[in-house]
């Protein structure tokens, strides 16, 4: 083969090469006058999973799939709930093709049952994107089962492959009725991690990937994490804006990452999944600002808080009331401080007054023990002096 030959190979070859899709970009308008958002992830699920690894040491214990129905369930019900499908909802067993099927349902089969489960949130699903198991069987198998999934649920426009980009845009009396976008980054992450701090590491580092997101999420660790942080951005040169960032892991429904993991000093996975709740907010502090007007806060927010589920529909929102109360706040700190700037001179005074007083009682009866020796001294000498004088004046009068 000469280089002629090499090159028209790779180019046959990157023709015939069937590709995960890389990412989507979807736009989300939300209704009207709707003022949060709960965002779930669903992940980590490995339908196909039914506990069939016998001849193991290893725990391999399938998916918790009361609470993942409760879950659903809950999410059904909950107008503004929105559901993004986060990877490795498939179960890939490994093996030759032949004794995958041995230890799992077929590939149809999962695709089926978790169409089955989703049905009910079907209209509340933004987008799905590959997992790790997903990613196994497309390049053993040749199957995207997260593409026959959504399919399936008659989504096929909202499967994404393997990363999401939503924007949710919000249009309500926060913003002012003004379109106020919040962008997010879902990526299932890889590899493992088996701790915090390398979770917040991995899902900080999608920020060198695409940068200008406010919301990141991995959903690959199986550990429950919220981190917020903050950016400087330019505004219009003049000033720095400090806009903040969410790094969010969510956790999964199984016991264990892998079962490779259930025996080795690692810890379990969380399957407390919850919701996201996310609003777009006044900000409180917009109009403080430090260093000569150097460093400012932007116009609105973006919040969020964690919602565990069983507690979806509390709503305690009032963003009129949370002004005014920062108001308020704000005012008291003013006062406290005139006070304490007061009640300070006022104890410096009477520390002064007083230091005085015992120096100078203190200096005062020193003085006047030396001014009583002085005093028999001079008198004494006085005396001594007086007497020859008066002496001499008795002589000089005839006396």
């Amino acid at each position: 083969m000469d280089l002629k030959e090499l090159e028209e190979k790779m180019k046959d070859n990157a023709l015939k090469e069937e590709k995960l899709p890389r990412q989507k970009h979807i736009v989300v308008n939300l209704p009207h006058g709707q003022k949060d958002v709960d965002v779930c992830v669903l992940s980590n699920i490995q339908i196909g999973l039914t506990g069939a690894h016998m001849h193991t040491a290893k725990e391999d214990k399938p998916v918790r799939i009361n609470k993942l129905k409760a879950h659903i369930e809950e999410l059904s019900k909950n107008p503004n709930a929105r559901v993004f499908l986060g990877g490795d909802l498939f179960y890939f067993p490994g093996g030759t093709m032949e004794t995958r099927e041995l230890y799992s349902p077929s590939y149809e089969e999962q695709v089926e049952i978790m169409a089955e489960l989703l049905m009910p949130i079907r209209n509340k699903i933004i987008a799905a994107y590959a997992g790790t198991d997903e990613v196994k069987i497309f390049e053993k198998d040749h199957l995207d089962l997260t593409q026959m999934l959504m399919e399936k649920l008659g989504l096929a426009d909202r499967y994404c492959g393997q990363m999401a980009e939503v924007d949710l845009i919000f249009n309500n009396e926060y913003t002012n009725y003004n379109p106020k976008a919040v962008n997010m980054l879902f990526d299932h992450g890889f590899l493992v991690a088996n701790t915090t701090n390398t979770v917040a590491k991995k899902t900080e580092d999608l920020q060198k990937k695409i940068n200008g997101k406010d919301f990141y999420f991995t959903s690959h660790y199986n550990k429950l994490m919220i981190e917020k942080k903050a950016t400087l951005i330019a505004d219009n040169g003049t000033r720095m804006i400090k806009v903040p960032n969410y790094f969010i892991s969510v956790g999964g429904y199984r016991d264990y990452a892998n079962r490779l993991a259930s025996n080795r000093n690692t810890s379990p996975s969380n399957t407390n999944n919850g919701m996201f709740r996310i609003f777009v907010a006044p900000n409180p502090d917009r109009n403080n600002v430090r260093g000569h007007d150097y460093l400012g806060e932007p116009q609105f927010k973006i919040c969020q808080e964690f919602v565990n589920f069983g507690k979806g529909n509390v709503k305690h929102f009032d963003f009129d009331l949370i002004e005014e109360v920062a108001r308020v706040k704000e005012e008291n700190i003013l006062i406290r401080d005139a006070l304490i700037q007061k009640l300070n001179e006022k104890i410096e005074m009477i520390n002064h007054d007083n230091a005085l007083t015992v120096l100078s009682k203190g200096y005062k009866a020193e003085q006047t023990k030396e001014q009583v020796e002085l005093a028999k001294r001079v008198k004494q000498e006085i005396r001594t002096k007086e007497k020859p004088l008066m002496i001499n004046e008795n002589v000089e009068k005839g006396e």
